[in-house]
């Protein structure tokens, strides 16, 4: 990777940016009405209707966290999967490292978490939340995260291009995801002896280690962000390699 190469990204991500919000009078805007609105709904019928939250404080907090992952990593996986195919005319037309339409993807919805993030801080401190010594550890869980939307984006960008029907299949999976993973229901509702089930998911684990990282939230445990870390790591190589392998053949399936 050289200096054209990162040129390359900058550019395909600003085109990505630009086209997402084109001819739309709010913009950005959007991006942030998704999770609020998102946030407002489950809010109410968990918390307020139904006392999911069993009296969890700063639990508000808890689950915008949780919904700002969790949108993050379904829009990267799910934009990143269509974004070989997306551009099969500049992959026809011009040589170009596919790895970089991938990446550059990738970027449009990562500025759109971190500035979902700033927005939950600058929140934060409206509200007084007491934020931890530990928050100097969220960068390298917001990498963590990247790598592991990125590696998972990576393989299904791959299969995308031969099997069509995944866009379907992956939809369904990630509406059963948002349920199992522990974004609207605190760990300390769940009985001790399903904890380890629950965040055996390296993307349940991520969001409970940010959490513990900027709020008071259910502690997490070492050496399971340990395992956790090997996951994603292993995840991300896995994907690159598949990617790297199958990219050639591209332009002849597209």
């Amino acid at each position: 990777m050289n200096k054209h190469f990162f040129e390359l990204v900058r550019e395909l991500a600003i085109n990505e940016f630009k086209l997402k919000y084109k001819n739309s009078a709010l913009g950005y805007v959007w991006s942030l009405v998704k999770p609020l609105a998102l946030f407002l709904v489950l809010y109410l019928v968990f918390s307020v209707f139904l006392r999911i939250a069993g009296g969890m404080e700063y639990y508000q907090f808890y689950l915008l966290l949780g919904i700002i992952i969790w949108i993050f990593f379904a829009d990267t996986t799910m934009i990143c999967m269509h974004s070989i195919v997306a551009k099969g005319h500049l992959i026809k037309k011009v040589k170009i490292p596919k790895i970089a339409i991938i990446l550059s993807a990738s970027c449009v919805t990562f500025i759109t978490f971190i500035i979902d993030l700033a927005v939950f801080f600058i929140l934060g401190l409206i509200f007084h939340l007491p934020f931890q010594i530990n928050l100097i550890y969220l960068p390298l869980y917001i990498l963590e995260l990247y790598l592991l939307a990125l590696g998972i984006a990576f393989i299904l960008s791959t299969a995308y291009v031969w099997f069509r029907d995944l866009d379907h299949i992956w939809q369904i999976i990630l509406q059963i995801g948002f349920y199992i993973t522990p974004i609207i229901y605190p760990m300390s509702v769940l009985p001790a002896k399903y904890h380890f089930y629950v965040l055996i998911n390296p993307l349940a684990q991520i969001m409970q280690s940010m959490r513990s990282s900027a709020i008071q939230s259910d502690i997490v445990q070492a050496p399971m962000i340990w395992l956790n870390l090997l996951i994603v790591l292993w995840i991300f190589t896995i994907g690159i390699l598949i990617f790297n392998k199958k990219s050639k053949y591209f332009a002849e399936y597209i």
